[in-house]
């Protein structure tokens, strides 16, 4: 019997997952290694890490992120669908690029420079708006990514999903839910308790604690997407076609 090659296209698209899964696991790790190897001072938010020695690795985890989700298919368009696949990756990687092209402000005394593009094309004066789009940018990936494990990842066309696939989703909404979890307590303490927020960030960077918990919730849905969890424990989940 002749050997069955598996589908080029499936494979590079779970490739694709399980580098996005990969980067949005592994970064907050990598920069804590730094911090805590090479003496960079630990930051307020993951952002912040721009204004650093870190600032390429932040800057190449957002591209790599925002390329592979532009690059991204897919499930097919259904008939009348409005945030298809294709839609909302493509919004959430142009969003996550604007989030590592348009820098959040150094508010410190020392920054890490020389300054971003961006800074050189706006005056100070717009520095509020350079801040807007930023934080606009990483809110709305974060959304995008949690819309994507919530009602994306959990579809299936078959009439009965099994067992396997009723534990994956169950796994898609607990990270979707968390990830978006995160997004609204960061947006509630930085809008309506900002001097909470400033205190909370100095004393534990609150900030960066949790964008990290929505990182990694983001990280393990797109790598049990492109099937590395099916590999590890066989006998909870199986691969997806899908």
């Amino acid at each position: 019997m002749p050997e069955t090659r598996p589908n080029p296209d499936m494979s590079t698209v779970l490739r694709l997952r399980r580098a996005i899964g990969a980067i949005g696991l592994t970064l907050p790790f990598v920069l804590l290694t730094n911090v805590y190897l090479f003496d960079i001072p630990m930051q307020e938010s993951i952002s912040d890490f721009f204004y650093t020695e870190l600032r390429e690795v932040f800057v190449s985890a957002a591209a790599g992120v925002g390329l592979f989700l532009v690059a991204y298919e897919g499930y097919c368009r259904e008939p009348d669908e409005i945030l298809s696949d294709r839609v909302i990756s493509s919004v959430a990687g142009v969003a996550i690029f604007a989030t590592a092209f348009v820098p959040t402000l150094c508010d410190r005394e020392s920054c890490y420079f020389p300054p971003a593009l961006f800074d050189r094309l706006i005056p100070p004066s717009m520095d509020q708006i350079q801040q807007n789009i930023h934080f606009s940018a990483a809110g709305l990936f974060l959304v995008f990514m949690s819309i994507t494990s919530i009602r994306l990842f959990t579809r299936c066309t078959a009439d009965d999903p099994g067992p396997h696939k009723k534990r994956r989703n169950q796994c898609y909404q607990i990270f979707g839910w968390t990830i978006l979890a995160m997004v609204i307590l960061i947006g509630v303490v930085k809008l309506f308790l900002p001097e909470l927020g400033k205190a909370w960030d100095a004393a534990w960077s609150f900030t960066f604690w949790a964008e990290s918990v929505a990182l990694w919730a983001l990280g393990l849905s797109w790598l049990l997407k492109g099937g590395t969890m099916a590999e590890q424990m066989p006998f909870l989940f199986e691969a997806e076609a899908a």
